[in-house]
């Protein structure tokens, strides 16, 4: 199709010009000769009476008026590309590879049966679990992390998954030996297990915040039921997520008027305009689970 602008090819090389900040740049891009990229810049800038890129130190950038057009151009281009995508994705088969990373007990009480049930469903897809607390944040498109803890991903997709309730909990034998806690004081005094190196805990008395306190880890253990089994032997007081409590537990509740402040956990991947298919599958999975489950 030609107009004023020439072809619909002329515009998408001035936009890629754009985008990738040079003309060698685009043209590697494109697989296009670098003399054929300049002169048909050239002539649609001709054509429009404009100038549409000027020199910025060693990039090429957009004049006011180039910087307009490229603007309406990755609209449209965006919309054309994520349903070009959106079509070949529905004509192919689910498969690929995804690495998820989730800490061992949440895996095993929340999450494995929507892993093991995706599996059956994609038998093309492959899973790699990762049972950590360690971050480990995605490296690539396919990989998802399961966190409390966003530092460090500020420059990724972060989506509200399900709030950890927790309490504080030590055996018998320790509140034995150290006395009846009785004051947020005396509690952030004591011997304190940790799945993290968090050492500003919030104390909230049913919906309330009432305070903070600075603790000082004994024992930091990046798995949540081993700070149960050390809490279960004595070793110290810990803050516990209310969903892995069991009864037949050699634990107590302390302060039990108090509680620690929820704790958010996250589903962190990169941000991409396209995510492969089974991956975005999964993500849809996780979250209408963690929306049932509210």
């Amino acid at each position: 199709m030609d107009s004023i602008y020439g072809s619909i090819d002329d515009l998408y090389l001035f936009y890629n010009v754009v985008e990738e900040g040079s003309l060698a740049a685009a043209a590697k891009k494109l697989n296009v000769p670098m003399s054929t990229m300049s002169r048909r810049l050239t002539a649609l800038e001709k054509r429009l009476s404009t100038n549409l890129v000027q020199k910025q130190g060693r990039e090429l950038v957009a004049t006011e008026d180039g910087q307009r057009i490229f603007d309406l151009l990755r609209c449209g281009l965006e919309d054309l590309e994520s349903n070009f995508a959106k079509v070949r994705a529905d004509n192919q088969d689910v498969a690929g590879n995804i690495k998820l990373v989730i800490p061992h007990k949440l895996y095993r009480s929340r999450v494995s049966r929507i892993v093991e049930q995706f599996l059956i469903d994609y038998p093309k897809v492959s899973i790699e679990l990762v049972l950590s607390q360690e971050q480990s944040f995605p490296l690539t498109q396919r990989d998802l992390l399961i966190s409390f803890d966003l530092t460090g991903a500020e420059d990724m997709v972060a989506r509200p998954l399900f709030r950890a309730h927790h309490a504080f909990f030590a055996s018998p034998e320790y509140i034995k030996k150290v006395g009846k806690v009785k004051t947020i004081d005396r509690l952030a005094e004591l011997d304190w297990l940790s799945v993290d190196h968090v050492r500003d805990i919030s104390i909230c008395e049913g919906n309330a915040l009432v305070g903070r306190i600075e603790i000082k880890p004994k024992l930091v253990i990046n798995d949540v039921m081993a700070v149960f089994d050390a809490a279960e032997r004595g070793l110290g007081v810990a803050s516990l997520p209310l969903m892995h409590m069991d009864e037949n537990m050699n634990l107590v509740r302390v302060l039990p008027q108090y509680q620690r402040k929820p704790r958010q956990a996250y589903l962190i991947y990169q941000k991409r305009r396209y995510q492969p298919q089974a991956l975005s599958i999964l993500v849809d999975r996780l979250i209408h689970d963690a929306e049932a489950m509210k």
